[in-house]
């Protein structure tokens, strides 16, 4: 990325007790809430960004945006906070790890520097993964729609998402307001990660909620999108 500025941030709340993804990068900068900067340090992070008390932060997509618009860099990797392994996955699935059973950081961070100069090379905005490891759902290195999962690339440049505080605000919103106006995003399906989602102290999981922002989705998006609740799958109807 000639003369384009790259870092790792890691989004985490309520979370200093324990520090997951860190461990994973060669390098990556924690953005918490102002009050709970000094817990953090005191359990090990080393480099943080602190959220004012007064910045209009108060759930995850506000924060993904006040990350982009806080920050120096002009292409950023925003990881979750409950990441504890990266995998190859293909044909089968290859954990990226060393002999000793620790993260291959330098791995690891070279396929994120790869993936973000691919959105530079390409002039497109936004990148994830998939939140679906099963072998039989990869088709293909890359797709060019698809549910974002716990890693996401942003390309502050050509990005057009914007934030809207609305009960359909989330990243599938964000990467279908992308699909609208740049035509393709990037869903890495040869890189995954395993999260440990049941720890995270500030996760909010309602049904409720859930089929709220459903049909939230419905309504913006009428036959783009859908969900299926028998088999809890939710769909991008976009042809490719």
């Amino acid at each position: 990325m000639k003369q384009k500025s790259f870092n790792i941030y890691v989004m985490s709340y309520k979370r200093y007790s324990t520090i997951l993804s860190q461990d994973l990068f060669e390098y990556c900068t924690y953005v918490v809430r102002e009050e709970e900067a000094e817990l953090y340090r005191k359990n090990g992070v080393k480099n943080i960004l602190a959220i004012p008390k007064e910045a209009e932060v108060f759930d995850f997509m506000s924060t993904l945006y006040w990350i982009i618009e806080n920050t120096p860099e002009d292409v950023i990797f925003v990881a979750d906070d409950d990441i504890h392994k990266f995998v190859y996955r293909t044909k089968d699935t290859m954990d990226l790890i060393l002999d000793d059973g620790t993260p291959d950081k330098e791995t690891i961070t070279s396929e994120i520097e790869r993936t973000a100069q691919l959105l530079v090379d390409l002039n497109l905005g936004f990148a994830f993964d998939q939140p679906n490891l099963a072998l039989y759902s990869y088709n293909g290195a890359f797709h060019f729609k698809g549910m974002p999962g716990h890693i996401r690339w942003i390309n502050k440049e050509c990005l057009k998402a914007k934030y809207t505080n609305d009960d359909a605000s989330s990243d599938i919103d964000m990467m279908m307001q992308e699909l609208l106006h740049n035509r393709i995003v990037l869903q890495t399906r040869y890189l995954c990660v395993l999260a440990d989602m049941d720890t995270n102290e500030g996760a909010v999981d309602s049904r409720k909620e859930h089929k709220i922002f459903v049909e939230a989705m419905r309504n913006k998006w009428g036959k783009y999108y859908d969900y299926n609740f028998r088999k809890n799958t939710a769909r991008i109807n976009v042809a490719r």
